[in-house]
This record gives structure tokens, C-alpha cells and sequence, in this order.
């Protein structure tokens, strides 16, 4: 099965440099990279003719003309290659194992789906300044779990693995699963079934609802289920302050007058549809 991973990124060469080098050395090495960039940076232009990585990588970026993160996703959907894709945001790294277990359990008519373990500054700093190995980290986690909780980590469980059908993984995630959807910066999907829907909507012009929930409920009116990957394809997030001011209760309003109107298909994806055609 050809996987390509795309990578959401904005103008953070130390948080690229980190992923990549992730992913370059992961368990299974069976996938091509593509790196979505929402913005025309040169620190990440000059960084990248440095790659000389063995993972096959093609690189794509638009104007920074705002957040038009679906639109650059759109494009990268384009240009990839796989028949199964794997999303990651550029301020997540991956566990060694991530891309194994995304590809094992890979299944038709689903999307997986993860979470992250949000770090701390302390221990983002650390990862970022390379004096301590996100590696180190993954390896040790249950006894550096104290010294996470302290940093003020936030939804430090999501870090903890678990064999896949192992008791507390099936008791865990059943438990949760009526709660549980899509989170943007880990999961993965049939190429396929991201074009049935028209991709991710362009629509959307703010971080929050547009990248992950607005997928979730137009796979589900698909038939195209959730499931989980958590504690399985785990991640670590780097801390960074957000504002998303109220794009989170404008994005929703939207997404719910989608919902109304049954609109699973959107108008404004990988095509252009107006008036039932494509342009």
C-alpha cells in the first residue's frame, strides 16, 4: 500500500527539522513525504535543499495571505502520491512507531484517528534545542511522567502506549469511542475516500472546526467511520501560544448550516463546484 504523509507547516524550520528527522527514522519506512507549507518562508526554502534524507520528499507552498491551511492541504492532496495519506501538523513529532501502526491498521471505510500529549515549555524548549531527545522522551515516558505533569503538559495520558487489542487498550478506547472524532494534526485515510467528500473546505479561513471536525461528520454521512488509534499512533506536541480569538464559534456556525443543508460534498475542495458542476 503507497503511503504519503503530508505535513501541515508554517514558518518553524526547528519544529520541521525535528519531524523529519522523525520520520526518517521510523520503524517502517514504507512512505513519501509531502510538506504543505501555508506561507512562502525562506528559512524553511533554504533548510529543505539541505534534505538529504533517504524518504523521497516534494515540497509545495502558496502566499501567506492569511490562514489558508485547507487550501495548501488541498494542493498537497494533488501532489501526493499514496493511496493512503497520513496527516501530521508542524509542530508534531512522532513516535518511532507512528507510521507502522497507522499503515497496519489501516482499514476501508475508516479514518483513523490519534491524539497528542500537549509538552510543556520546559520540555518543548529542551526538544527544540536538541539537549534532550524527543527520543529519550518516548522510551521513558512513564518515569518522566511526574516531571511532564510538572511542566504543565497538558493530556499527558495520550503519551502512554499500549499494544493494540491489548485488555486496557480495548477497555480504554471502547470506553470512549461515542466521544471521540477527528483530530487534524494525526490521522489518516484512503486517499479515495478524502476525494468522495471534495477534500478539506476552503471555506474555512481560521484555525478550529475546519480541518478535523467539519471531515468528521462528512465521512460519518459517508459511512466512513472513526477509529481509534490512540495510546497506538501516539505524538508529541510542541508548546506554542495560540489565539484563535472566535474563529472557533464563527467556524461552527458555518459548519452547522453545512450540516443543515446536507452539504458532505463541499463546493469549495479539491473542485470547484458551482451550480452542480465542476470547474
Amino acid at each position: 500500500m503507497k503511503t504519503t504523509v503530508i505535513i501541515s507547516i508554517y514558518n518553524d524550520v526547528e519544529a520541521l527539522d525535528l519531524i523529519l528527522k522523525s520520520l526518517n527514522t521510523q520503524t517502517d519506512s514504507s512512505f513519501d513525504i509531502v510538506i504543505s507549507e501555508d506561507c512562502q518562508s525562506k528559512e524553511i526554502a533554504n533548510y529543505l535543499k539541505t534534505y538529504n534524507m533517504p524518504i523521497k520528499l516534494v515540497h509545495i507552498n502558496q502566499p501567506d495571505n492569511g490562514w489558508q491551511k485547507n487550501i495548501a492541504l488541498n494542493n498537497a492532496i494533488r501532489k501526493s502520491e499514496g493511496e493512503y495519506l497520513i496527516f501530521l501538523d508542524g509542530d508534531i513529532i512522532p513516535y518511532s512507531n507512528f507510521i507502522q501502526n497507522h499503515r497496519k491498521l489501516a482499514e476501508q471505510n475508516r479514518f483513523l484517528s490519534g491524539r497528542r500529549v500537549e509538552l510543556g515549555s520546559f520540555f518543548s524548549s529542551l526538544i527544540r534545542s536538541k539537549k534532550l531527545s524527543y527520543r529519550f522522551i518516548e522510551k521513558f515516558y512513564l518515569l518522566l511522567f511526574p516531571f511532564l505533569a510538572l511542566d504543565k503538559a497538558r493530556h499527558i495520558e495520550e503519551g502512554i502506549y499500549l499494544k493494540k487489542d491489548s485488555y486496557l487498550e480495548k477497555k480504554i478506547n471502547r470506553k470512549k469511542k461515542k466521544k471521540m472524532m477527528l483530530v487534524g494534526c494525526n490521522f489518516s485515510c484512503f486517499k479515495k475516500d478524502l476525494e468522495k467528500i471534495n477534500g478539506f473546505d476552503e471555506d474555512y479561513l481560521s484555525p478550529s472546526v475546519g480541518e478535523d471536525v467539519d471531515l468528521s461528520w462528512r465521512f460519518n454521512y459517508l459511512g466512513i467511520r472513526y477509529k481509534s488509534v490512540r495510546y497506538i499512533a501516539n505524538t508529541f506536541h510542541l508548546y506554542h501560544t495560540r489565539n484563535w480569538g472566535d474563529a472557533s464559534e464563527k467556524n461552527d456556525k458555518m459548519m452547522q448550516e453545512k450540516i443543515k443543508k446536507e452539504q458532505y460534498i463541499c463546493l469549495n475542495g479539491l473542485d470547484k463546484i458551482k451550480n452542480g458542476e465542476v470547474k
